[in-house]
């Protein structure tokens, strides 16, 4: 675990320098909202079909996670080059990933609910959440959250480990990667685009 938070802290580290926040709301309330968008899409799942979800999730993901520093992140040395153009492009295509993911795991409830067992201080000012999502039967699978302070005292969010060990921003850096080596950026960004549209097919 040790080993896996430290890899973790040190991609906090190449975000964007993080400002001193207020003690006004702690990293914690900021989960809390997200685990209460995602309760209610899947108490609703059904009825509300992936688009649904989608809709419902994507105002509240897009405030509450720093899209536009993870998808930096997740290019590393790539990032310086390509265009302006070419940034903001793989940076909506990766926001629009992000909560095309959400909406299509949490689509359904079987009673589950969701629990905040701490926070854990890490470098840069950045604090790791750990929360899991309890199933009916007693089971918890760990999603965990690093969010990072903001300007206006606010926490958002820049990774979810889940499982407790697997961290999304490190898996897609590594698979983005290799695709930008082989195949180019503009390859990136219609592969995101492809893979969104794919849930709403399924």
């Amino acid at each position: 675990m040790r080993s896996l938070l430290l890899k973790v802290f040190a991609l906090a580290v190449l975000l964007v320098p993080a400002p001193a926040a207020s003690a006004a709301e702690p990293p914690s309330a900021t989960v809390e909202r997200l685990n209460a968008a995602l309760l209610e899409v899947m108490q609703q799942a059904e009825e509300m079909g992936f688009e649904g979800r989608y809709a419902r999730l994507e105002p509240t993901l897009t405030e509450i996670f720093d899209f536009p520093a993870m998808a930096r992140v997740t290019l590393g040395g790539h990032w310086s080059s390509i265009s302006e153009a070419q940034r903001a492009a793989f940076t909506q295509a990766f926001a629009d990933y992000s909560v095309a993911v959400f909406a299509d795991r949490f689509d359904g409830f079987s009673g589950e609910r969701f629990e905040i067992l701490g926070e854990q201080e890490a470098r840069r000012g950045a604090v790791l959440v750990r929360n899991q999502i309890v199933k009916s039967d007693g089971e918890a699978v760990e999603i965990n959250y690093l969010t990072q302070p903001q300007d206006d005292g606010s926490w958002r969010i820049v990774d979810t480990i889940l499982g407790g060990t697997a961290s999304e921003l490190a898996a897609r850096r590594g698979e983005y990667s290799g695709i930008i080596r082989k195949l180019g950026i503009e390859a990136l960004i219609q592969t995101l685009k492809d893979k969104t549209a794919g849930f709403a097919d399924d």
